[in-house]
């Protein structure tokens, strides 16, 4: 911070092959993403792939991009296709097909393909094979409108689309028709003779995604502490903003977001639970079909009547809302449970509420508006993984419920098994044999001397003492019961 002075950053912190870059606008984080080197099949990647299967059921195919599990590429996301044939009409098995990354793969699910491609630039984003113009709907001026139009169609191929994004507005028209020439030589570039599977087009590594997304005149200083960023950055700026090459600061020092203040808002991206100003706060859960949001009131009472109290709530929200999916790259299928909003004259108001805070996302967004049950319905188009996804992993203890068993569900899982066999009972003690995590599960319960504890139910059952051994091979929801005398197994 200059003197003190407000400023719009770009900050990017890199430490052992791990880039994380924030963005902030008056010192507030307004997005956020992480890089690392083990990220690969990213959006907007081109392939060289093969087909593998055709699954006329479904009308798509699977395609072999080199990557651990196939990618799905649709009959929609074909093209060309004006006779609308299904897809076994299309492709053939072992056919060798230029594809690219529409969406990310996910769990288990591989990436999702298509043939209709884009070639992304600063101020325009190339469309092969399509031979029309369409402009960002944040162009509202019909004159620069028509100003870009003009000069984009006196140069422009009958080969080539062109998507007009908003960062051309204001921009001479000598400096879009050189990237729009620029960006026809990246894709004359790519070789469609290749042999399958290869990468053929790298979208560009996030740091130049970034600049090429969000970087304005608006933004002051762009602080780094790795030489290799800043000379990739000095490389598009002098491209695309040579004048503003002056703005890249190097700072010799590690974790560069806990300098600005910013450290502690990037690690709450990561929390179930966040808090309103208000008091109230928000819970946010995944699930394989969707992302439910839960709005809470918490220790909000207000000082008026409860309906006011429970729009204000909502009304927050609703803000706090828009901002974590846009933070934490939340995409798919999104629900959010409201505090009991039924008038229609209410559900408008958090309709409009919302959608005006979605408007900073660069990401498609789209609400629904509310089901019969008061739960309203939304979708963010996927551009990258989630957050949550880059940097978690189902828990190995609870197999990503988020639920582990009790002591009293460890007490019958055992009793069954002893009472299976019963030959365990003869020595003196009970040899009891789980996965190490449930054996720290159990130790932490003991030393808390609770009454009811899993052992002491053992005890109080079968008059015997009993001693929990950790075996590394049993998995989380195996146990071995054995007798201290002859040690034989007893079955799970």
């Amino acid at each position: 911070m200059k003197n003190g002075e407000i400023m719009n950053r770009i900050i990017m912190d890199s430490i052992f092959g791990q880039v994380r870059i924030a963005i902030t606008h008056e010192d507030k984080l307004v997005h956020f993403f992480l890089e690392r080197e083990t990220n690969w099949n990213n959006y907007g990647d081109i392939y060289m792939g093969r087909i593998e299967q055709i699954k006329p059921g479904i009308q798509a195919a699977f395609v072999n991009i080199g990557s651990e599990k196939n990618g799905l590429l649709h009959l929609e996301d074909i093209i060309p296709n004006e006779d609308n044939k299904p897809i076994d009409k299309l492709v053939k098995k072992g056919q060798e097909l230029l594809v690219q990354i529409k969406k990310e793969a996910i769990a288990e699910k591989g990436a999702r393909l298509t043939t209709k491609f884009s070639i992304s630039g600063h101020y325009l984003v190339l469309l092969p094979y399509e031979n029309r113009i369409f402009t960002s709907k944040k162009i509202s001026n019909k004159e620069e409108k028509n100003r870009i139009t003009t000069g984009i169609n006196e140069v422009k191929d009958g080969n080539y689309g062109v998507i007009i994004r908003t960062e051309a507005m204001g921009i001479d028209l000598d400096i879009i028709k050189k990237e729009l020439n620029y960006l026809i030589n990246r894709w004359e570039k790519i070789n469609h003779s290749e042999i399958a599977p290869k990468l053929m087009y790298n979208d560009s590594t996030t740091v130049v995604k970034i600049l090429r997304d969000f970087y304005t005149q608006q933004i002051d200083e762009i602080i780094v502490n790795d030489m290799d960023i800043i000379n990739e950055l000095q490389e598009y700026l002098a491209i695309y903003s040579y004048q503003d090459i002056e703005k890249i600061k190097y700072v010799d020092k590690n974790n560069l977001l806990e300098l600005y203040h910013i450290e502690k808002k990037t690690m709450q991206l990561f929390d179930r639970k966040v808090w309103l100003k208000s008091g109230g706060y928000i819970v946010i859960d995944f699930t394989e079909a969707c992302t439910v949001i839960d709005i809470n009131s918490g220790k909000f009472t207000g000082k008026k009547n409860m309906d006011e109290t429970i729009l204000k709530i909502n009304l927050e929200a609703s803000e706090v809302i828009a901002d974590q999916i846009r933070l934490r790259n939340i995409s798919g299928i999104i629900i959010i449970d409201y505090i009991n909003i039924k008038m229609k004259e209410e559900q408008h108001i958090i309709i409009k509420h919302l959608n005006k805070h979605l408007q900073k996302d660069k990401v498609k967004t789209k609400v629904y508006g509310f089901t019969e049950l008061c739960i309203l319905q939304m979708t963010r188009q996927q551009q990258g993984k989630s957050l949550s996804m880059l940097q978690s992993e189902h828990c190995r203890l609870c197999g990503g419920t988020g639920l582990i068993p009790n002591q009293e569900a460890l007490f019958y899982r055992c009793l069954a098994s002893i009472e299976r066999n019963k030959d365990v009972l003869e020595g003196d003690t009970i040899i009891i044999k789980v996965n190490p995590y449930i054996k720290k599960l159990i130790d932490e319960i003991e030393m808390k001397n609770e009454k009811f504890t899993f052992i002491q139910m053992i005890k109080d059952f079968y008059k015997k003492k009993s001693i929990i051994e950790e075996d590394e091979f049993l998995e989380i929801d195996e146990m071995k019961v054995l007798s201290c005398v002859d040690r034989h197994l007893g079955s799970n």
